[in-house]
């Protein structure tokens, strides 16, 4: 697909077989992602979308409720007040009932192990089962997307193992390391073989200001949010203290989540918070333990195969993937045979290779 310019950022969409992926590159570097697998219908709650639910619990410990929304996986959570009852925006709390119907809107996707988070909308439940009345508002050209284009996929397959990465590069030298934790999100700054002023305060201004920057930019496009916290290269100066409290407020000023920073501590650590939204792309991607999950396996052997076959036209395509990434795809989730025999022909065969690990990818043209 082509890119389209989005206020000074360009946008990239990729449908491909089992997924749209989308990006924002701004300067040629990705800003952000966002997967759409179609696995995930009647399956996972996506953000913003709304539900005509039942409330199957009510967990007063928990200060919350927990509601049918009509998917095969997830209950969501909605948040209770001290008295136990539901908050409307604008309206009167209200009180709820185990079996009563409710309309809510999804406000955060669901997380590893936990819920997704609803609020309630005050409007009237239309009866009958739990089911999703309104589909998440995505850009037109996300619903008609087609395959872009090899150098655009290539940039979003950079940029999606960029994200899934524990380190990231600083621009002009250094080095983050990002640890994402049940409890915050922890991110630190080396210096690694970075040159600059021999003044150590500028050396530090200078690698902690790319770094704020750097950071900003990673957090957003690995979709974290919660607390966050950077420990900067520490610095003597009370006014290079400010500046980087000014350069820190500066590159989280166009994030399209709600951010609200805090200070400095005396160790140098930074802490801020991150509305999240959607869910982080390490847990959508990857298992608790780092392993791809077997459906990412099963949908990067895909495109491997299609990537593969497109060079290698008149020639058969073999690939050999673990049994139970074979599994996933003979489940029949998703109708991958007829899209990939619709976009490079018959000249493919996948089959499973006992003893092969998950995350190998064994592709060959014959």
């Amino acid at each position: 697909m082509t890119a389209k310019p989005l206020g000074g950022l360009t946008r990239i969409v990729d449908a491909a077989i089992g997924e749209i992926r989308e990006a924002l590159v701004d300067k040629d570097r990705v800003v952000a992602l966002r997967l759409y697998r179609a696995s995930d219908e009647g399956r996972r709650a996506r953000w913003g979308e709304v539900y005509s639910a039942r409330v199957r619990h009510i967990d007063q410990s928990r200060r919350g409720a927990f509601l049918d929304l009509g998917l095969k996986e997830q209950l969501g959570f909605l948040p209770l007040d001290v008295r136990g009852q539901a908050r409307i925006e604008g309206r009167n709390p209200r009180r709820l009932t185990d079996g009563g119907g409710v309309v809510v809107a999804v406000s955060r996707e669901g997380a590893r192990g936990k819920n997704p988070i609803v609020r309630l909308l005050d409007e009237p439940h239309p009866g009958g089962a739990p089911q999703r009345l309104e589909e998440a508002e995505v850009a037109s050209d996300v619903k008609s997307a087609r395959p872009a284009e090899p150098a655009q996929r290539a940039l979003i397959d950079a940029a999606i193992d960029e994200a899934l990465a524990r380190t990231a590069p600083i621009p002009g030298g250094g080095a983050l390391s990002i640890e994402p934790t049940a409890a915050l999100v922890a991110v630190d700054v080396d210096a690694g073989g970075r040159w600059g002023s021999k003044d150590p305060e500028k050396f530090a201004l200078d690698l902690n200001a790319a770094a704020a920057r750097e950071t900003a930019r990673q957090v957003r496009l690995r979709s974290l949010g919660g607390l966050i916290a950077i420990d900067f290269v520490s610095m003597r100066s009370n006014a290079a203290k400010q500046q980087l409290a000014g350069e820190v407020k500066r590159a989280f000023a166009a994030d399209p989540w709600g951010v609200r920073l805090g200070q400095l501590s005396a160790f140098g650590v930074f802490e801020l918070s991150r509305t999240q939204l959607t869910a982080p792309l390490h847990e959508i991607l990857r298992e608790a333990d780092g392993r791809p999950t077997v459906e990412t396996a099963a949908l990067e052997i895909l495109r491997a195969v299609e990537r593969e076959a497109r060079t290698a036209r008149g020639r058969l395509v073999n690939a050999f993937v673990a049994p139970e990434v074979m599994a996933w795809l003979d489940s029949a989730i998703v109708p991958w045979r007829e899209q990939l025999s619709s976009r490079v022909g018959l000249l493919w065969s996948i089959k499973a290779a006992p003893g092969q690990p998950r995350d190998k990818l064994d592709v060959r043209a014959i």
